[in-house]
C-alpha cells in the first residue's frame, strides 16, 4: 500500500474533524478546515504563478500561521520546500525554482500569497507519492543537501500522541507535521524562530 503524502493526512483531519484546532497559541486558533482551505488557495496561487509538480520553493519568513499555510500549500501543489527563518528586517517571500524555459527564480511576496478568504476552496487533485521529496535541508556548512521524502515524515505520526505539541522552528518543520498528521494542535509561539541545520 502506498504511503500517503503529508498533506493527505492533514486533509483527512480537515474532512472528519474540521472544527478541531490545528494551530493554536496566545493570539491564534486556526481549525483544520481553515488551515486546509487556506493552503488550497495558496497552492492554486503558486500554480497560477508557474509552480509545477516536482518543483521546489524556497520559503523565507518567520514561524507562524502564514508559514504553516505556505509550507502545506507547496506540498499540495506537488512540490518540495526549503525554509529559512526571516530576520527582523527581511521581507517574507517565496521563491519558486525556474520552470522549463525560464532562467531565473520567481520571487513572490509572502503576504500576497496568503491574503484573502478561502471559504470552500477544495483540495487539489495532484498525485504525490510517499517516495517524492517533501523538504530539502542544507547540511551544517551548506555544501550539501538532504532530501527528505514524504514517507520519512509520515512515519513520525506513529510516534506522536494526539494532543498539543510545540512547533519549535526546526527548518524541516517535522515537529509541525508530526502534530498535524496525528490530528493534534501545534502550538505557535509568537517569536522569531531559531533555526539550526538538521
Amino acid at each position: 500500500m502506498e504511503t500517503p503524502a503529508i498533506h493527505r493526512l492533514i486533509e483527512r483531519h480537515a474532512a472528519v474533524r474540521g472544527d478541531a484546532v490545528a494551530l493554536g497559541g496566545d493570539r491564534c486558533a486556526v481549525t483544520y478546515r481553515d488551515l486546509n482551505q487556506r493552503a488550497n488557495l495558496v497552492a492554486r496561487r503558486l500554480l497560477a504563478a508557474g509552480f509545477r509538480r516536482g518543483g521546489h520553493a524556497r520559503v523565507r519568513t518567520r514561524r507562524g500561521v502564514d508559514l504553516a499555510v505556505m509550507l502545506l500549500a507547496v506540498l499540495k501543489a506537488g512540490g518540495s520546500y526549503t525554509w529559512r527563518a526571516a530576520d527582523a528586517d527581511d521581507e517574507a517571500a517565496v521563491s519558486l525554482a525556474p520552470a522549463p524555459g525560464q532562467r531565473a527564480w520567481l520571487t513572490i511576496d509572502a503576504p500576497t500569497l496568503v491574503e484573502g478568504e478561502a471559504h470552500a476552496c477544495p483540495n487539489l487533485p495532484i498525485l504525490t507519492r510517499g517516495s517524492e521529496v517533501a523538504c530539502v535541508l542544507p547540511d551544517a556548512d551548506g555544501s550539501a543537501f538532504v532530501l527528505v521524502p514524504h514517507a520519512t515524515v509520515t512515519s513520525l505520526r506513529c510516534h506522536t500522541a494526539l494532543g498539543c505539541g510545540p512547533w519549535n522552528g526546526k527548518p524541516a518543520a517535522l515537529d509541525l507535521w508530526a502534530v498535524l498528521m496525528a490530528g493534534g494542535t501545534a502550538v505557535v509561539e509568537e517569536r522569531p524562530a531559531e533555526v539550526a541545520a538538521a
